[in-house]
């Protein structure tokens, strides 16, 4: 099952499974470099001083090398991004399929 995973704003202490690894997935989405002084690899960076194309780009990798990294039971089927590139502001949506244990895929 595809599960589309937007940054986070509230935290479940007591998820498990599925959820937990969603919402893992969820606030490697909303951590910037400055915001994890213990664990600097733990980010991702907003460059606001390049063009909107360049910056997704850029930020795309770095996502998913993050997610890759830190939460390795997630596979990323897709990055895209909400927002108003006029406004500035841009939201990364992930698509991601979970593994469970086995390396099956959660179904």
């Amino acid at each position: 099952m595809t599960h589309q995973v937007t940054a986070a704003s509230n935290i479940d202490f007591s998820a498990t499974g599925v959820d937990e690894i969603l919402q893992n997935v969820a606030l490697i989405l909303s951590t910037f470099v400055i915001s994890c002084p213990f664990s600097r690899e733990n980010d991702f960076r907003s460059n606001s001083l390049t063009p909107f194309q360049l910056v997704k780009r850029r930020n795309t990798a770095r996502l998913i090398e993050s997610i890759q990294r830190f939460e390795p039971r997630a596979i990323i089927i897709d990055v895209d991004y909400l927002g108003d590139t006029y406004v500035g502001k841009l939201e990364p949506v992930v698509k991601v399929v979970v593994k469970n244990r086995s390396r099956k895929l959660f179904r």
